[in-house]
């Protein structure tokens, strides 16, 4: 169990209260946000192309309902060919994030979706922090960790 599964362990109820729409908008802040976590920095940690690519699909057709279900798919496919070509350690789970983000974009966001979504997130900063899930103290003693997981329960909350 992570410092995220602890912390975040209510936040279901939260988001079953705010409308698909919202949700979509959390989802959305919360994995542009994640960006700014990574350290050194985004650009520092992921290959060229990875960081090029996240960057124009966080674009303006990162909302919900901004890509159909046809665009979703090539998003995916294309970051998950990057998470094979990209040694960075979390590249998965970022892959994994925005992968989601966009299917549910053309769909819907449901309150699991979005705590996948947000899971995702801070599983990718975590594994740049070279810190296993397995090892809920080591991620209680990391500030990085802790302020991602603040950072994602302000987005809710504004939204709540």
């Amino acid at each position: 169990m992570s410092l995220w599964d602890v912390r975040a362990s209510e936040w279901g109820e939260v988001l079953e209260g705010i409308s698909p729409l919202e949700r979509g908008e959390i989802s959305r802040e919360v994995v542009k946000g994640s960006l700014g976590f990574f350290r050194p920095s985004f650009d520092e940690v992921f290959a060229e192309d990875t960081v090029r690519f996240v960057r124009s699909v966080l674009g303006e057709s990162a909302r919900p309902g901004g890509v159909d279900s046809v665009e979703a798919d090539e998003i995916s496919g294309r970051l998950y060919t990057l998470a094979e070509q990209d040694p960075a350690i979390g590249t998965a789970s970022l892959a994994a994030a925005l992968s989601l983000f966009f299917d549910c974009a053309a769909t819907d966001f449901d309150a699991e979706s979005v705590l996948e979504i947000l899971s995702a997130c801070y599983e990718a900063v975590l594994h740049t922090e070279g810190l296993s899930q397995e090892v809920l103290e080591s991620e209680t003693d990391n500030d990085n960790c802790s302020r991602l997981i603040d950072f994602q329960w302000e987005v809710i909350t504004r939204f709540a």
